[in-house]
């Protein structure tokens, strides 16, 4: 057992080596100057998972490897009819790789055979919209109508993913039903792509397991033939591992947090919190959460197999811009956003000044780094092999807010990213009129496309490099002149507008750093004013595409090699 109720002053807290199966939170409140370590590196681990050994479960195909075990424990509710990405369910982890949900296809999507009826969901909260109704002949062939069937698709855009229950299937027409309505709903640009999941007859491949969650029953495919493996964990429990609330410099360090459904550790109302050299994996949500308070973060640390975000840092005060000072440092981020396909980041900044500077990044769906907010730095990080299965997104993104001025992205390294069928997927993308932003000295490469400024104001797109990128290189426009966009700037009760006026903009210090916005209210809030673009080079990419209103109102040059 773990006893954090130590209040004393500059202590060491050593735990001895070995596994911590909890059954509810640990909770550091109050504390001040302790240092909680594991006895030695990678000798900690905690938990709330159950370790099930391979004796125990009940073998129905040996020549295929299907297992089956059944605990009360894993009982839980009925999943409900609409949800992104995860609803809790237990998952199973075999020589620290987790498992999949069973799912039809096994690879890639099913596409409807005709649309019927879009489903989206209605913006007046009191209307009343019917949900999606389509034709899939794939679906219903592969579909026993014994057990609840839940879809996961991109319904409309490759950029909102959403879990959503079938409530009825027409055995004459062949009409599939929804039971629940979609943001966008169901059509173009993709045309309704989606999977079903969790059925028993899905589990045909290796890893793959079904979850019934009225018997809290689980079944799945393992051979056991590669591995030196005596058991398996299944995660089920739905807590904060470790939260820290109200707390003054307190080091963690050397602990692993692994095999959660939930939170590994949350960091409330605190200052100078630092995680150092922990581990986190296999866990189904997301891995750290870092609020309010000054100066928390983590450093050295490892995070694999997370179901949702890695990082997430919210704190600062916007109208004061005042800095948090929350920090993610030389830490390794991979195969996240297991579950929650998109807006899942690696590392997700809310607020000011927050810093995410030399971590590698890798393996994700959609974004590496998701920022809003002030006077960020984003450095020296290298992100490959992310966006992979989205499009019309950026490894590095943010979007919509002329207030975003003061965040610095500079010296990261971006390659590999996922292509795209529609809309490109980009190193870089500051998205519809952010502005106030510096991209300088980057590279990007070997990825569809480069930046995309999506023209905002008083953006610095200085000294990147650009290479093997056929798609686009650098793109500046001017979407506030756009027949798809400009209904933003028309309408002021939309998110540019609102966003605007919530900000003191005429009281220092913004008047003195950003007196520019006080001109939007006058101006023709589409011009894309004050771009400085300069000694980028271009190398085997496609050519930059600057728009004149950019030139006209901003400073533009290049230096292109394409041979």
């Amino acid at each position: 057992m773990i006893d954090f109720s130590i209040k004393n002053k500059d202590s060491v807290l050593v735990i001895p080596d070995g596994k911590y199966v909890i059954q509810k939170p640990l909770l550091l409140s109050g504390t001040n100057n302790l240092v909680i370590k594991g006895e030695t590196p990678n000798g900690v681990l905690i938990t709330s998972s159950m370790e099930v050994p391979i004796k125990d479960l009940t073998c129905l195909d040996e020549a295929i490897g299907m297992y089956e075990y059944t605990d009360p424990k894993l009982i839980m509710p009925p999943w409900p009819d609409s949800f992104k990405g995860y609803a809790g369910w237990p998952e199973i982890y075999i020589a620290g790789v987790p498992l999949s949900i069973s799912r039809y296809p096994n690879e890639g999507f099913i596409k409807a055979d005709s649309i019927i009826r879009a489903g989206r969901k209605p913006k007046n909260k009191e209307a009343k919209q019917l949900p999606a109704k389509f034709l899939s002949a794939d679906l219903i062939k592969n579909y026993n109508k014994e057990f609840p069937l839940f879809l996961n698709g991109y319904w409309s855009f490759k950029w909102a993913d959403e879990i959503i229950r079938v409530d009825s299937i027409n055995p004459l027409s062949g009409e599939i039903i929804l039971a629940a309505t979609h943001n966008y709903g169901m059509g173009s640009p993709s045309g309704g792509l989606f999977y079903a999941l969790n059925q028993p007859e899905y589990v045909d491949a290796e890893n793959e397991y079904y979850f019934n969650p009225e018997t809290g029953t689980i079944r799945f495919i393992h051979s056991f033939s590669n591995e030196k493996v005596e058991s398996v964990q299944i995660a089920y429990q739905d807590f904060t591992l470790l939260d820290i609330q109200d707390c003054n410099q307190i080091k963690i360090e050397n602990i692993n947090f692994s095999y959660h459904n939930n939170l590994a550790v949350n960091i409330s109302n605190s200052k100078s919190v630092a995680i150092e050299r922990c581990e986190m994996y296999g866990l189904g949500r997301s891995a750290i959460q870092i609020t309010d308070g000054y100066n928390c973060g983590v450093r050295n640390s490892t995070l694999k197999y997370l179901g949702n975000t890695g990082i997430s840092l919210l704190g600062g005060d916007k109208n004061t811009l005042t800095k948090a000072a929350h920090f993610v440092e030389d830490c390794s981020i991979s195969y996240f956003s297991r579950h929650v396909k998109t807006y899942a980041p690696a590392v997700k900044l809310t607020g000011v000044g927050h810093i995410v500077q030399g971590n590698k990044i890798s393996f994700a769906p959609h974004n590496a780094i998701l920022f809003s907010g002030n006077d960020h730095l984003i450095a020296q990080n290298q992100i490959r092999k992310v966006c992979l299965n989205t499009s019309d997104a950026g490894a590095i993104y943010c979007g919509r807010d002329w207030t975003m001025g003061g965040t610095v992205i500079r010296e990261n390294i971006i390659s590999e990213l996922g292509q795209a069928s529609h809309h490109h997927n980009w190193g870089i993308y500051l998205d519809d009129l952010a502005s106030g932003i510096s991209v300088i000295d980057n590279r990007i490469e070997d990825s569809p496309s480069g930046i995309l400024i999506g023209g905002g104001r008083y953006n610095q797109i200085n000294n990147n490099t650009i290479r093997n990128c056929p798609k686009a290189s650098i793109v500046y426009d001017a979407r506030g002149y756009d027949d798809w966009f400009k209904h933003h700037l028309i309408d002021r009760q939309l998110s540019l507008w609102p966003r605007l006026n919530a900000v003191p903009i005429k009281q220092t210090p913004w008047s003195e750093r950003f007196p520019w916005l006080q001109e939007i209210h006058n101006d023709d809030p589409a011009i894309p004013r004050g771009a400085e673009i300069k000694n980028n080079q271009i190398v085997k990419s496609a050519p930059p595409k600057i728009h004149s209103k950019v030139y006209e109102y901003g400073e533009v040059d290049f230096k292109a090699k394409n041979p």
